[in-house]
């Protein structure tokens, strides 16, 4: 009765509840003055009884006791391991490894609750056949040296589980001794670095940005490992720094004010004049470890981020709204990420990527590879690995296109994706590759991430716990979160229906509204009409200003639609979906133009950008080429084009050995240039070129122009998609007609 009354106080204590109330504690006083009365029964009969075999019983009940509490917790979640350890550890509770620590705690509480069931057994063997003798050996000495054993087991147990644990730490507070000297902290090919490496090389750059004057500094390091040295000398020193994703010179030039330093791992032109190159301070002689914790709430950073419709823009932030962002994301997906390393196909100088690439990792102790996963083929080369892998829809797109097989992983890969939608059917075919269905995130610089979702479960989306979502201004989704500092929340350009169970679903851009003909239609319910065909993978309309407003289409057929519509002209193919589209809209607002590509126009994030799609548009069609994808960087864009047998660019040249002339390579570089670029049309100079391989008729290649204007260089360069180099060359560029020569 006293183990009885000891753990009734043990679960009043420990069990988890906002606050007491005056009925719970009468209820409780109940209980106390019960289970006394009961005990003093108990006892009295005991005495008067004068009964040995009363005593016999004793561990008997001991045993069925300790079984039934026991038990009883793992009926009354949590289990009674677990409210121990919370005594030891009272931050088990909130913290984001609770969920694997319960489920252990649940397992040793089952171990002890059969240890008990055997234990009493024994016991009442003892109690009911033994002899005295037995019965003094075995529940005065052996059950417990058994008590001892299990103790001890556990306890080394629970040791090897520790080491398992995520080491979640708050970047901000992470200290010198966080981690061991020789915990990996990146990878790359055979090289490492090592936390020791870590804290050294902070150190380095500490003591540069220290004896410097204070200043905000622009970091643009393409090495994940760079970027998050450069970036914690800044926080742990004082200094604001501006992370961006452009390399543009024009770019650079436009957001660089003289009193701002630039640190970087990449040569720039002149726009990086007086720019630090890491690797020079990295090189130089070791310095005196320097560490310290930094206040998340006053270090400063400033994300540019391109925006949803391209313009780019800076967004101030607080370190503090990435710390409750990294505490979240820790929470809801840090349980599948034991024992796992992290890489990435998406730059981290945007959120998403710096989230999931470089902060996460730090704050976790996982390890990260230094450089990005471009091509699909390379998941081959980590499938022996447990891997967690950010990703975008673009990458998973080429993904699903260029693999026709799974991929033998040892353990199947966890993925995330973000920066836009990524189709259900996408999605299917990379779950058949690697075994995971993608996990989507929603979110945008402004906001940090707004909820999650895996597309087979349906299109809604999950809000993570701590974000509040309403419906704003022009039916727009509203978001309030720790991870938005403005009060009145953030209102998204997305239109958006929300349930009652907190889930919404996105209903299009609200600014993807448009007059056509005097006549309102919404982009995204002409998108979906074309995918209701089943005929439509991915679909993009864009208005389009000419002579008048019209719409445009451009569309990526799934294998239905491509085994449907082969060897079909395109004619008949923009009659079928006009067709189609006449059922539900006016003809006068039905596309104009159509193109069938092999993927959308995106940029490295995997965004889709109505400029882009329209840029596209705005090259002429023409029976001599065509374009199968797009996609765009900072002042560079590549382009997949196939030249017909029938090109007249074939006509004239060699009759019995079709090869695209040089000239028609020149003239195509920079036609498409100046329309994607906006480059200069007039060729000044040919300053280089080299011809290595012939262009054939409908074998694609691959057009890769990159344009300086500080220099009016346009660099180009046509190869297989295998990567064999086919020609290149670099123009010199100028909008004078006289400067020709």
């Amino acid at each position: 009765m006293l183990i009885g009354l000891a753990f009734v106080h043990f679960f009043n204590v420990t069990r988890e509840r906002a606050k007491d109330d005056e009925g719970s504690n009468r209820a409780n006083v109940a209980k106390n003055i019960s289970l006394l009365v009961l005990m003093l029964l108990c006892g009295a009969l005991a005495f008067f009884a004068d009964n040995l075999l009363f005593l016999k019983f004793y561990p008997v009940m001991v045993n069925l006791s300790l079984l039934c509490f026991f038990a009883f917790s793992l009926w009354k979640k949590p289990s009674f391991a677990f409210r121990m350890a919370n005594l030891g550890d009272r931050t088990l509770r909130v913290s984001p490894e609770r969920p694997f620590v319960e489920r252990y705690c649940d397992r040793v509480t089952l171990v002890w609750c059969a240890f008990f069931v055997a234990n009493a057994s024994v016991a009442l063997f003892t109690a009911l056949v033994g002899s005295e003798r037995m019965w003094t050996l075995y529940n005065g000495l052996i059950s417990y040296i058994l008590i001892g054993i299990l103790f001890a087991v556990e306890f080394m147990v629970r040791k090897i589980m520790q080491k398992k644990l995520h080491s979640y730490v708050p970047v901000c507070e992470l200290q010198r001794d966080s981690r061991p000297d020789g915990a990996i902290v990146c990878f790359d090919g055979e090289s490492t670095r090592t936390w020791a490496d870590f804290v050294s090389d902070v150190s380095k750059v500490r003591r540069f940005l220290e004896s410097s004057e204070n200043r905000p500094w622009i970091l643009h390091c393409e090495d994940s490992y760079f970027f998050i040295v450069a970036l914690l000398s800044m926080l742990q020193s004082g200094r604001k720094a501006m992370v961006t994703a452009n390399r543009q010179e024009a770019f650079i030039k436009e957001i660089k004010k003289p009193e701002y330093g630039f640190i970087t791992d990449t040569p720039f032109g002149d726009a990086s004049a007086g720019a630090v190159q890491i690797q020079t301070i990295l090189d130089g002689p070791a310095v005196e470890p320097l560490w310290n914790v930094f206040d998340k709430n006053e270090a400063e950073m400033v994300m540019f981020t391109s925006g949803t419709t391209g313009e780019p823009k800076s967004v101030p932030k607080r370190f503090s709204q990435f710390e409750n962002e990294l505490y979240e994301l820790v929470k809801v997906f840090g349980d599948d990420w034991l024992g796992r390393k992290v890489y990435s196909t998406v730059n981290h100088h945007h959120i998403y990527g710096l989230l999931f690439t470089v902060l996460l990792p730090t704050a976790t102790g996982l390890p990260f590879r230094r450089h990005r996963i471009d091509y699909p083929s390379e998941l081959v080369s980590i499938a022996g690995e447990k891997a967690v892998i950010a990703s975008s829809p673009a990458y998973l797109k080429r993904l699903a296109a260029d693999t026709d097989k799974p991929i033998d992983f040892k353990c199947s890969p966890i993925i995330y994706s973000s920066g836009g939608p990524l189709p259900e059917e996408v999605a299917r075919k990379c779950e058949g590759i690697t075994g995971y269905w993608t996990m989507e995130i929603y979110g945008s610089t402004e906001t940090g991430g707004i909820a999650y979702r895996q597309s087979k479960n349906g299109p809604v989306w999950k809000p993570f716990e701590v974000c509040k979502m309403s419906i704003g201004e022009n039916d727009c989704l509203n978001v309030k979160s720790s991870y938005i500092l403005e009060p009145e929340g953030f209102t998204t350009g997305d239109l958006v229906e929300i349930y009652d169970d907190g889930r919404f679903l996105l209903k299009g851009r609200a600014d993807s509204i448009v007059k056509i003909e005097e006549k309102r239609i919404s982009l995204p319910e002409v998108e979906n009409r074309l995918k209701q065909t089943g005929l439509v993978q991915d679909v993009r309309v864009v208005p389009m200003v000419g002579n008048r407003q019209y719409l445009a289409a451009a569309i990526v057929l799934n294998a239905e639609g491509r085994e449907k519509f082969k060897d079909q002209p395109k004619l008949e193919i923009n009659n079928f979906f006009k067709k189609h589209l006449a059922q539900f809209i006016e003809n006068t607002v039905s596309p104009k133009k159509w193109r069938y590509l092999e993927e959308l126009p995106q940029d490295t994030q995997g965004k889709i950008k109505m400029r882009d799609i329209q840029a596209l548009f705005g090259i002429p069609e023409s029976p001599n080429f065509k374009i199968l994808k797009m996609r765009r960087e900072p002042g560079t864009v590549t382009l997949k084009i196939v030249f017909p047998e029938t090109s007249d660019y074939y006509n004239g040249h060699f009759p019995s050995f079709k090869l695209l002339p040089a000239v028609a390579q020149v003239d195509m570089t920079v036609m498409l240039a100046h329309a994607l670029l906006g480059t200069p049309e007039v060729v000044v100079r040919i300053q280089r070129t080299k011809f290595s391989y012939p262009i054939l008729p409908n074998v694609p290649a691959i057009l890769e122009m990159t344009y300086k204007a500080e220099s009016s260089k346009l660099t180009f360069s046509y190869t297989l998609e295998e990567g064999r180099p086919l020609s290149g060359g670099t123009l010199v560029l100028s909008g004078d007609e006289n400067a020709r020569t």
